[in-house]
């Protein structure tokens, strides 16, 4: 049996991997660690564990790039897809509250609805559309609006850095929409001559670390640039 380098991850010719306790020795870590990453990476679907048999690499899962959990941002999705990605800041404004949207933040009756609107793209050809919604208040009101609104890299890290608050998990819808039908869409970029075509729609609620909702995002994406793969278990009744 013969092992590649750690950056390998150690897999044998057979893409079986070590016992749990020599990757634990291998590692430097416990076997509880090594246990609880393995059935990490089984439930994505990356590794297979075999009653008996042990650890294998699912070799399949090595050619997805892009996937839908663990979500990536749109610049990884889009390099990850092989373009050079771009990102262009179209508005950052305050809008009408919408009280759905206002629900599904829990924000209270005193609190400002603020939209951002960008574009993502491939090798100049537009990739996603985002819209995201959130509270004044996440990013230090209206003290600090002012800088915001001219802020083009990610919300994300935006508010981290001002808060600490960190997103890290999010519930999503997941929708097709034509392009002539996208809210905004028509605002910024030629309808006609981007060409009616579907879009993968998702809506999504994103939560902190304390669960609490900060953003809700709608995403517009042209599937015909990222195209989203996943290992999916199977739970069928025989």
């Amino acid at each position: 049996m013969r092992y590649l380098p750690i950056s390998a991850i150690w897999i044998s010719k057979k893409n079986k991997l070590p016992r749990e306790e020599s990757l634990a020795e291998i590692i430097g870590v416990s076997r509880i660690t090594i246990r609880q990453a393995l059935n990490d990476l089984a439930a994505e679907g990356i590794v297979f564990r075999r009653q008996g048999k042990g650890t294998f690499v699912n070799v399949d899962s090595l050619n997805v790039k892009v996937t839908f959990n663990p979500c990536m941002d749109f610049t990884q999705m889009i390099q990850n897809s092989g373009y050079q990605p771009s990102v262009k800041l179209l508005s950052i404004a305050r809008v009408p509250r919408e009280e759905a949207v206002c629900q599904a933040l829990h924000m209270s009756p005193e609190e400002q609805l603020i939209l951002a609107e960008k574009f993502f793209f491939a090798d100049n050809t537009l990739c996603a559309f985002c819209r995201d919604y959130f509270s004044l208040s996440l990013i230090g009101g209206e003290d600090s609006f002012a800088e915001f609104s001219s802020y083009e890299n990610s919300i994300y890290e935006y508010i981290y850095s001002l808060s600490g608050q960190r997103i890290q998990w999010d519930k999503v819808e997941i929708d097709t929409i034509l392009t002539t039908e996208v809210p905004g869409l028509s605002q910024y970029t030629d309808l006609e001559k981007l060409g009616t075509r579907p879009f993968l729609y998702l809506r999504s609620v994103n939560y902190s670390s304390n669960d609490a909702p900060l953003i809700l995002a709608n995403e517009y994406i042209n599937t015909a640039i990222v195209k989203f793969n996943m290992i999916r278990q199977k739970n069928i009744r025989y």
